[in-house]
């Protein structure tokens, strides 16, 4: 499933509160990732051979395991990002609803936006 069509299977209301408990201070940026959620669902998608492949990731530091996806697949335009596929590791236990959360997070954190979300995107990033 690619990611735009992962978040079309979700209403922002409903994802939010996963998006809030990942991120807490979403919640005094509701109208910002409500922007970024609606941009991200009405984008015109730029095909991609690549992936966002959530794993099994181990921190350097604490040596703690997590499931995530690398920050580098996110680094790139929302339209380039709308079009890669969604894969998950046989291990990995998130849910659908938590990967798109994660995905919206990453988009909005680490992605290209595009100029309409600019002002937000600084909005955020300073929060």
């Amino acid at each position: 499933m690619k990611v735009k069509d992962l978040l079309e299977t979700f209403e922002f209301e409903d994802l939010f509160p996963t998006v809030a408990n990942m991120y807490p201070n979403a919640k005094r940026h509701k109208r910002e990732f409500q922007e970024a959620f609606d941009i991200l669902q009405n984008i015109r998608v730029t095909p991609s051979n690549k992936n966002v492949r959530y794993m099994v990731i181990e921190d350097s530091e604490s040596h703690d395991t997590y499931f995530g996806a690398q920050d580098s697949t996110f680094k790139t335009s929302w339209d380039v990002l709308a079009g890669k596929e969604v894969k998950r590791d046989k291990y990995v236990d998130l849910s659908d609803e938590e990967i798109a959360a994660n995905i919206l997070i990453n988009a909005i954190f680490l992605g290209n936006c595009p100029r309409s979300f600019e002002e937000s995107q600084k909005a955020l990033r300073r929060a």
